[in-house]
């Protein structure tokens, strides 16, 4: 599985879990409603306007639990972190401001690690390469 795969199953499988997204009045309604939540159901605010039942934070851990195992796994395969590495450079505009930080942290990627740096390292030619004009 390569990098585009492993991120389109992760979204997936969060879609799937029973969180809604409220910025106004209207919106946390109608996410009760989407949600069958009923009056005695305890909700909890997990931040960014997300909102969830108390009885289903269960799911969202294990998701959460499950994508930060497999992003470890991931990871282990060189070739796979170094084309993780290039797409996540590019996504976070790392052409324009030659700041790694946005991929460092997208990534959780340990910089003291020798294999991550030379993966790194890498990453980052193969990038400024393909940034030539």
């Amino acid at each position: 599985m390569n990098y585009q795969e492993l991120k389109d199953k992760h979204s997936k499988e969060f879609s799937e879990v029973p969180i809604f997204w409220a910025f106004s009045n209207e919106q946390f309604d109608e996410g009760l409603k989407k949600h069958n939540i009923i009056k005695g159901d305890k909700i909890v605010h997990i931040g960014a306007g997300g909102y969830i039942k108390k009885t289903d934070i269960h799911i969202l851990d294990s998701v959460i639990a499950k994508h930060k195992a497999e992003k470890k796994e991931f990871k282990k395969q060189d070739k796979e972190l170094i084309k993780a590495i290039e797409y996540e450079l590019s996504n976070h505009e790392y052409g324009v401001t030659l700041d790694p930080t946005d991929t460092i942290d997208c990534l959780s990627l340990d910089m003291n690690d020798e294999r991550t740096q030379k993966c790194f390292k890498k990453a980052k030619s193969n990038f400024m390469q393909l940034e030539q004009y």
